[in-house]
Order: C-alpha cells, then structure tokens, then sequence
C-alpha cells in the first residue's frame, strides 16, 4: 500500500483515538462559560454530595492550562466528582491526570486527593486513590498529577462505570486549582506509541 495513504490512515486513526481519551465531561470547566461560580451546582458534568461553600470555576487569576477556565477547590468543602460515561474494561489500565496548583494556602504543602471509583448501584467503591503534595508551595506553578489503576487489580469493577473524585484535603484554609482532567484507557496510548513507530521506520 502506497506509504501516504497509510500515513493518512494512521493518521485518521490516532486522533480518533485522541478523542477517545477525553472522555471527562467538561474536562477544562470551560462550560457554562458566564462567569465564577462558587459551587458546583450550575457547573456541567460535575457534581458535590452538598453546596460547597467556595468551590466551583473562575477564569483570570489564577489562570488555567487549558482554555480560560478552571476548577478551584477550597479546603473543608465537599469533594466535587464525575461519573463518566466509561465502562470498564477488562485487561485495560486507566490513568487520570489532572493540572493543578496551590492557588492559596495558610500552611504548604496544599494537599490533593485524587480518587478513582466504579459506581456499585449508586456507591461509590474506590478502586484507587491518593493524597499528592502540590509543589512550589503558596502560588506555585501548575503541575500534572496522575493516578492509575488496573482493572485486572480490582475484577470486581469491570463492566461497571468509571467514577473520578478530587478534593482540597489541606488544613487549615486553601485553595487549590484544578484544570486540563483527562482519563486515558492504556491500551490507545501503547497504540499511539506504535504508530509513532511505524512512521519512523517507513522515514528511513
């Protein structure tokens, strides 16, 4: 087969793929779009279990790293989740990624629990979850933070949807922003990996 067209088709292919893995709703909160909003309440896609009292979206300062908005969570409040339209899948690993930053705090490091979930009839069961230590401190850069599991680690979650959950966990006062979320199934990053290969060699 002539090279270009499998170059095109390859192509065609990985950004299929490409849009496959952005599988978060409102995944840079970009949406509504009107403004700050202190709760999640008339943010799409992302929910809290009550009204948060200072979370929500904001564009300007702090800025973001994905389009002109971002998330921001304040410390105390609920955590804000999405239950994404991803079923899990056997033999497939999952990483979450997320862009964050210590907008404000009163003691650093500012602490972020990310968790990973499969919704069991309405409960959330965690599948993996950590607590990460935003560098820089007070004001500090944005940096990309992930989390990953293995559905073949946990059997009991496959066919189920895949949950994300992020919370501010700092004491006593903090804001931390959040922005740029993305879910990746591992098995379309391996196949990007290869396409990248196959280019290369039909270059030589």
């Amino acid at each position: 087969m002539n090279r270009h067209i499998v170059f095109g088709l390859a192509v065609l292919l990985a950004l299929s793929l490409t849009v496959q893995a952005y599988v978060v709703g409102n995944f840079s909160f970009e949406e509504p779009g009107d403004g700050k909003h202190n709760n999640w309440e008339d943010v799409p896609y992302w929910s809290s279990d009550r009204v948060a009292d200072d979370s929500g979206v904001e564009s300007a300062w702090p800025g973001s790293t994905h389009g002109d908005y971002a998330g921001y969570l304040m410390s105390g409040d609920p955590a804000v989740w999405q239950l994404t339209d991803t079923i899990i899948e056997a033999e497939t690993e999952y990483i979450l990624k997320v862009d964050a930053r210590d907008n404000w705090s009163a003691t650093t490091p500012a602490k972020l629990s990310m968790m990973l979930y499969y919704d069991d009839e309405g409960t959330r069961t965690p599948v993996a979850w950590q607590v990460v230590d935003l560098v820089g401190g007070e004001e500090g850069p944005w940096q990309t933070y992930s989390l990953s599991f293995a559905a073949v680690d946990v059997p009991a979650s496959i066919g189920h949807q895949l949950g994300i959950l992020f919370q501010n966990v700092s004491y006593p006062s903090s804001w931390i922003g959040i922005d740029n979320v993305q879910l990746i199934p591992e098995p379309m990053t391996m196949v990007l990996l290869g396409l990248g290969g196959l280019f290369l060699r039909r270059r030589r």
